[in-house]
């Protein structure tokens, strides 16, 4: 959130569509994003996503079909930056999240997100630490399960066209996270990228590479992704459409 108050556009919105885990549980995701630039100090912000689940099959204790479940899962999300100097900004964003896996196993809570981010010319950077708070329960009488708290930590450098960027991130539960990225725009209109995460297979978003283009034109952005080199999350696809001033 912090980098909206230190964004060269006043105002940028995308919509998203993705399909995560074709291969495994072809999930559907719908998004959109945006911030807006209330003054030179203050940004505001607002997020939402949706995860979308095949449907599965119930049955009975005696093996009778009883219908079907689709489970599904959101979050959304208003947030505000405060520019501290002319590269230094400070956000925070509050999120409401709910959870539906099964006919009675259903949980909701709320929780934040701080960060911290610098912009200067070439060289931007930032932290943050997510799902600050949180816990949910599926029934009123089990146990409650905490949001997985991130600390996430990442930079970028560009030069003539050329993007170059590093994230870690640190799950509080235990797991980690890396990826490297890079980013080149032909005459500011297409955008060729390349990425790779490296993550803990059994305790955070396992390793993949990444492969995409965008297109830039008058302040409408349409952005593609596709993911690869992975057992688990090769062939999902994600698609924005945006637009900035």
């Amino acid at each position: 959130m912090a980098a909206a108050a230190l964004a060269p556009s006043e105002m940028a919105t995308e919509i998203g569509y993705g399909i995560w885990q074709p291969n495994a549980s072809k999930t559907g995701i719908i998004s959109a994003t945006g911030y807006f630039q209330i003054s030179d100090k203050l940004a505001i912000g607002a997020g939402f996503r949706n995860f979308s689940e095949p449907e599965y099959s119930l049955t009975s204790i005696d093996g009778r079909s009883t219908g079907t479940f689709k489970p599904s899962e959101m979050s959304a999300g208003l947030g505000a930056a405060y520019k501290l100097s002319d590269c230094l900004a400070l956000g925070l964003n509050a999120k409401f999240a709910s959870s539906s896996i099964a006919e009675n196993a259903k949980a909701s809570t709320v929780a934040g997100d701080l960060s911290l981010a610098y912009a200067n010319d070439a060289l931007q950077a930032g932290v943050a630490v997510c799902n600050i708070g949180g816990k949910v329960s599926y029934n009123s009488e089990g146990s409650s399960y905490s949001l997985p708290m991130i600390a996430k930590a990442g930079a970028s450098y560009s030069v003539s066209g050329l993007t170059a960027s590093a994230e870690f991130d640190y799950l509080l539960s235990g797991g980690l996270m890396a990826g490297i990225g890079a980013e080149y725009w032909i005459k500011d209109i297409v955008a060729v990228r390349a990425g790779y995460h490296y993550g803990d297979g059994a305790k955070a978003i396992p390793s993949y590479a990444s492969a995409g283009l965008g297109f830039n034109l008058a302040g409408v952005k349409i952005n593609a992704a596709y993911l690869l080199a992975s057992e688990v999350l090769g062939g999902t696809m994600m698609f924005g459409l945006g637009y900035s001033f």
